[in-house]
């Protein structure tokens, strides 16, 4: 990495710190600025979300036509037994194995139209900052810089914020300081409509994070529940390779 962009990381990384440790700052003086009606029309999304800018008030919703979106990615608000619905119709259908890889494989497809949309629109975060993030050297740049690692899981903490946290899917954390690098999974909903098991569960979820990482890295990467709340641990874990499991 440049001397030029390493500096740029540093400038976004104190940045950001330095709001995380002055919530009241955020609320009191950037909020209202991220959500004043002219100004927030102009804004990109993450940098609206650190000025403490929810997901309902960064959505765009088109009462007209019915529709509603976030920074160019259109949505559709369901309810959440929709998990439990996936999960018992397809194994109705094609039976529990197949219905276990047809969910990843949707979970997958789903977060790479999703990513792909978000860079296509231009509408996430300034296209300077996109390379850093969104390159096919990012597993090895988190590997070996610590400045990076910290760089690229605040940003993927932001957006999976926004999307996954404010979306209703449960609370992720991320771990890219070693191999396989690792995700958790706190309050999932898989886990939570399937009820208990002596297995994994989460396979929509795993496909989600194989098909996020997939196209953050553009590696063709897959994820394995090594831990699942629906097991009785404390919360899900995923574990994210290089090559297949």
């Amino acid at each position: 990495m440049s001397n030029k962009n390493m500096l740029l990381v540093k400038v976004i990384l104190t940045l950001t710190e330095f709001l995380e440790r002055h919530p009241l700052f955020v609320k009191i003086f950037l909020k209202p600025i991220a959500n004043a009606p002219f100004i927030s029309k102009k804004m990109m999304v993450l940098p609206r979300a650190y000025m403490g800018a929810t997901a309902f008030e960064i959505h765009d919703v088109d009462l007209k036509n019915g529709r509603i979106g976030i920074g160019g990615v259109e949505e559709i608000m369901a309810g959440s037994k929709i998990i439990h619905l996936l999960h018992t119709t397809f194994a109705d259908k094609v039976g529990e194995e197949e219905k276990n890889k047809t969910l990843y494989e949707m979970g997958v497809k789903l977060c790479k139209w999703e990513v792909s949309q978000s860079l296509e629109h231009g509408r996430w975060a300034p296209r300077l900052l996109v390379p850093l993030i969104v390159n096919s050297k990012m597993i090895d740049n988190v590997q070996n810089d610590p400045i990076m690692r910290r760089f690229v899981e605040k940003t993927m903490g932001m957006m999976s914020r926004l999307i996954t946290d404010e979306g209703g899917w449960g609370h992720l954390e991320f771990d890219l300081s070693s191999l396989p690098l690792r995700v958790m999974l706190y309050n999932s909903q898989e886990a939570k409509w399937l009820g208990d098991s002596n297995k994994p569960v989460c396979h929509f979820y795993s496909g989600i994070v194989a098909g996020y990482a997939s196209t953050i890295s553009g590696e063709e990467l897959y994820a394995k529940e090594v831990s699942c709340k629906a097991m009785g641990h404390p919360h899900c874990v995923f574990e994210v390779y290089r090559s297949s499991k």
